[in-house]
């Protein structure tokens, strides 16, 4: 769209289109990263083989939204979390002593996703950048 100004009102302008552009992109970082923090729910919710014995600790993978947490874009901030089970998440990742004291095996499941979770995000935000300077 092509729209004739005065010089004398070029500065308005410019800033009129830069505050629509950060506008846009605000809203399409946080489209995106919703999503990303949805695929994190989902592939906590896959579950693994520390699951087997009870199955109730991979259904109560959840995330919830922190609005306009964020510097200059005033993005939302994701957080993945475990509802009911927090608790036993850094012992599933870390392994610990049993009560008879032998170490229990780690199943590693938080950090992995973390990373896969991380390149979704910087993916994201680089489409949300080009999307919205469409």
């Amino acid at each position: 769209m092509v729209t004739k100004i005065n010089i004398e009102d070029l500065d308005e302008a410019v800033q009129k289109q830069l505050e629509t552009y950060q506008t846009d992109l605000t809203k399409l970082v946080n489209e995106k990263f919703e999503e990303v923090a949805q695929k994190t729910d989902e592939k906590l919710k896959q579950g693994g083989p520390y699951n087997e014995r009870t199955g109730k600790y991979t259904p109560d993978w959840d995330y919830r939204v922190r609005e306009n947490v964020g510097s200059v874009l005033s993005t939302d901030e994701y957080t993945v979390y475990n509802k009911k089970h927090y608790q036993l998440t850094h012992l599933l990742e870390k392994g610990h002593l049993s009560r008879s004291g032998k170490r229990v095996r780690a199943f590693e499941h938080i950090y992995p996703a973390e990373q896969e979770t991380e390149k979704l995000a910087l993916k994201a935000a680089e489409e949300a950048a080009r999307e919205a300077g469409e």
